[in-house]
């Protein structure tokens, strides 16, 4: 991901990616942003529902440790206090997130065709 947009997402969500620039032993984020500038809108929209759902007291804040495509997909690894009703919620958005970007190129933020489907 750009500079431009990596500084942007760090900027609007400083508590999400906190460790943006933490220590390498302790999280992936040292790395920056591990995908295209195509996923920023999704990785945006996540960070505002989480944000909106951690200011309404849903789940506790929520700590990126690492966001990166691997094998073609989208991956947001965060860390937090959870306990199993506030865990369900986060990976309920992290995964709507990661099925959006299944459709999206990570390059260029244009639909995907997915073998063997049609529409």
């Amino acid at each position: 991901m750009r500079r431009e947009l990596d500084d942007l997402l760090c900027q609007h969500y400083p508590d999400i990616f906190r460790d943006r620039h933490g220590d390498r032993a302790e999280t992936g984020m040292c790395w920056g942003f591990g995908c295209g500038d195509g996923w920023f809108d999704i990785i945006d929209g996540l960070c505002a529902e989480i944000t909106s759902q951690v200011k309404a007291g849903a789940m506790p804040p929520v700590v990126a440790s690492q966001v990166k495509e691997k094998s073609g997909y989208l991956r947001f690894y965060i860390r937090g206090h959870f306990n199993r009703d506030n865990n369900r919620e986060a990976h309920r958005l992290i995964d709507l997130a990661q099925q959006k970007a299944e459709r999206i190129c990570q390059e260029c933020e244009k639909p995907v065709e997915l073998p063997g489907v049609r529409r």
